[in-house]
């Protein structure tokens, strides 16, 4: 039987929470940065969504991860993974229970 995302043991991503921080830049704007916040494991999945993508049939990378749930993460704030920084877009508890969380991402590229 293999290991859903729901179980302990798919758990085995060591992902930095991170947290968006905004100075004033002297000129009425502002710089984000990223302060990491805690460290939590989780479990990444990564699926295709079909797109049409310049006129040419193609597909969208979305990602799905699962989380230990931490009362902080929240859309606007990343998760880091490695050199692979995952903006949250949307956090879920599914079954409603505060131990997991559910957070849909766009992977941020340099």
């Amino acid at each position: 039987m293999s290991a859903g995302p729901e179980s302990v043991s798919a758990l085995r991503h060591r992902l930095v929470h991170e947290t968006p921080v905004e100075t004033p830049d002297g000129m009425g704007g502002v710089t984000r940065t990223f302060l990491a916040v805690d460290s939590l494991w989780g479990a990444l999945e990564t699926s295709a969504v079909p797109a049409e993508i310049a006129d040419r049939p193609g597909a969208v990378l979305t990602h799905k991860l699962t989380v230990r749930a931490p009362a902080t993460v929240q859309p606007g704030d990343r998760l880091r993974l490695g050199a692979r920084h995952f903006l949250i877009e949307t956090v879920s508890d599914p079954d409603g229970r505060g131990r997991r969380l559910v957070c849909r991402c766009r992977e941020e590229t340099p």
